[in-house]
């Protein structure tokens, strides 16, 4: 073994002490009956103490209410037994602050290995148990948010259908003439004798398409210089937006002298007068029921002639309703690796914490002061890494609660400050930047900056093992979405395990070969999506990996950048290597 340096003394117990009182876990020493002896001056300050001498010998589970209380009362008890225990509850601080404590109660032994006093760690778990709080109350909202959403889906894939059926029993083509042909030979059929016409509006009035078989010769030819929209009943039609009934000597005015029994049915696309059903007989009067056949009639030749745009509008609410079910699953994983990290990932430093602590309780007890240094070292390490995996946790949280600010983005411009962000992070290690010319994409610039930065960070640091990193980034246009690619000479990865790389806290490759909190890729897979894009990565063995990302296009055309669209960075890229 090594010999101990001279210089190197044990530390003294005013040594101790300030490493005990820099805490901010509020440790304290208890009698057997458990009051107060004793405080930290760290743990002091945590529970908003200015003066211990107001709170010493008070009895301590005091400081608790309710189940906490007999929560403590039992640890005590367990500790005057020989035991530890571990618990966590609410308590206020000493100024009447609510926090949440995660709690620990060991006995202390003299010599004899008697139970003299008790030992109480208690340490400010208030954020954690907050964000676990905050985590459930926003699985539940996303939860109800589905269980809507899937509702919905139902009510119009029924609503759907509905159409479709109807569409086959009026008519299955969709010829203007075969489905207007259809309606008015189905009125004949049910409303005994009527006669039906189906005009198009053009300007003021409207010129006829289609009559019903049983249609007059005279009326036909009459109404073949069309019906002028200001005719009283096409004015009370159209005013109205439904279907208008006439009867009487006012209706056979308006129908050439032939019915005395009149109705118009209107129709509008783009909220313009298109088309309208005039349908009469010679009747007095109508009927309630042929009013409802009518009504009927008239509405489904009104469904027939806005299929195509519904089947159109509903495949775009389709496509909404897909993207943001692919969003719902990716936030529902999210949430299980939050829920997951909270109970594993983060709990790993706080038990490296926690034991190492213990270590350094029991070699303060046993007189090897040379340990307590080295242990209280691995607290501070596990302290930190816990930190950095809440803020990759808050970091990731808030890009996909942020609302999207859609606007045209410069890739080039991106790419430029993720250059110079990869710098900033790995001065000292040369990087050859192959970047191709980049077309503009519609995004929030600030979002995709996260992507940017994060993946050409990620290139640059996975790469950082080779003499010299090479990044090439550029990018495909289609006709529907744009992909952007970067690839690196790095180490690559498993290829079996390329579904795991853009989850939380996924990481296939060791803290020591690599640092990191596996936040990154998660971030750019919240973000892509949240685009309506997607992500994927390709390992090339041990030459590097390529990962890349597509965004729906917008207003640009695939001409503009054809010649940008190569993976190869030629006289028109730019290649820089820089020393950072």
């Amino acid at each position: 073994m090594p010999e101990r340096p001279a210089s190197t003394g044990d530390l003294d117990l005013n040594e101790l002490q300030s490493i005990v009182d820099g805490s901010s876990d509020c440790i304290k020493v208890l009698d057997l009956d458990g009051h107060l002896l004793s405080m930290n001056a760290g743990g002091m300050e945590t529970m908003e103490i200015e003066d211990f001498g107001s709170c010493q010998y008070i009895m301590w589970p005091e400081f608790w209410k309710g189940e906490a209380k007999t929560q403590v009362q039992q640890a005590l008890e367990a500790a005057r037994a020989g035991q530890t225990v571990n618990f966590e509850g609410p308590a206020n601080t000493f100024l009447g602050t609510p926090r949440w404590w995660e709690v620990r109660v060991s006995p202390i032994r003299n010599q004899g290995g008697e139970v003299t006093r008790l030992l109480a760690i208690s340490r400010d778990v208030t954020a954690r148990r907050t964000a676990e709080e905050r985590l459930l109350e926003n699985e539940r909202g996303l939860q109800k948010r589905a269980t809507e959403l899937e509702l919905q889906v139902d009510q119009q894939a029924l609503a759907l259908n509905a159409f479709v059926r109807f569409t086959t029993a009026v008519a299955s083509s969709t010829e203007l003439e075969v489905i207007a042909a259809a309606a008015a030979e189905i009125l004949r059929d049910v409303v005994e004798g009527a006669i039906s016409g189906f005009f198009l509006v053009r300007g003021d009035t409207a010129y006829p398409l289609v009559f019903s078989a049983n249609t007059p010769a005279a009326v036909i030819e009459a109404r073949r210089r069309g019906v002028p929209l200001t005719t009283p009943l096409a004015v009370q039609a159209f005013k109205q937006r439904s279907v208008a009934f006439a009867e009487g000597d006012t209706s056979k005015q308006q129908s050439v002298g032939y019915a005395t029994a009149l109705s118009i049915t209107p129709y509008f696309v783009q909220d313009r007068p298109y088309a309208m059903l005039a349908t009469g007989t010679e009747r007095a009067v109508w009927s309630a029921q042929e009013r409802a056949v009518v009504e009927s009639v008239g509405r489904g030749l009104g469904l027939a002639l806005e299929r195509t745009e519904q089947a159109r509008v509903l495949t775009e609410q389709r496509d909404v309703l897909d993207h943001r079910t692919r969003e719902l699953e990716a936030t529902n994983a999210e949430l299980e690796a939050f829920t997951h990290s909270a109970s594993h990932d983060l709990r790993t430093p706080v038990r490296h914490v926690m034991g190492f602590a213990e270590l350094a309780e029991k070699s303060l007890t046993n007189g090897q002061y040379d340990k307590t240094a080295q242990y209280l070292g691995v607290v501070k390490q596990g302290a930190l890494r816990m930190t950095a995996l809440i803020d990759g946790m808050l970091l990731l949280s808030r890009s996909g609660r942020q609302k999207l600010q859609v606007r045209s983005v410069d890739l080039n411009a991106l790419v430029t400050q993720a250059q110079r962000d990869a710098g900033a992070e790995f001065t000292g290690h040369p990087v050859r930047w192959q970047i191709g010319v980049l077309p503009p994409v519609q995004g929030d610039p600030g979002l995709l900056q996260q992507v940017m930065t994060n993946l050409l960070s990620n290139a640059v640091k996975y790469s950082s093992t080779r003499e010299l990193s090479v990044v090439q980034v550029w990018a495909q246009v289609r006709e529907t979405e744009t992909e952007v690619f970067v690839k690196d000479n790095g180490v690559g990865f498993d290829p079996r395990y390329v579904d795991k790389l853009f989850g939380l806290f996924q990481r296939l490759h060791t803290e020591k070969e690599f640092t990191g909190t596996g936040v990154g890729l998660a971030t750019v897979r919240r973000v892509v999506l949240k685009h309506g894009g997607q992500v994927a990565a390709r390992s090339l063995d041990d030459e590097g990996a390529v990962f890349s990302f597509t965004l729906p296009r917008g207003s640009t055309t695939v001409a503009q950048f054809t010649g940008s669209s190569k993976t190869n960075t030629g006289s028109r890229s730019q290649e820089a290597v820089q020393d950072h």
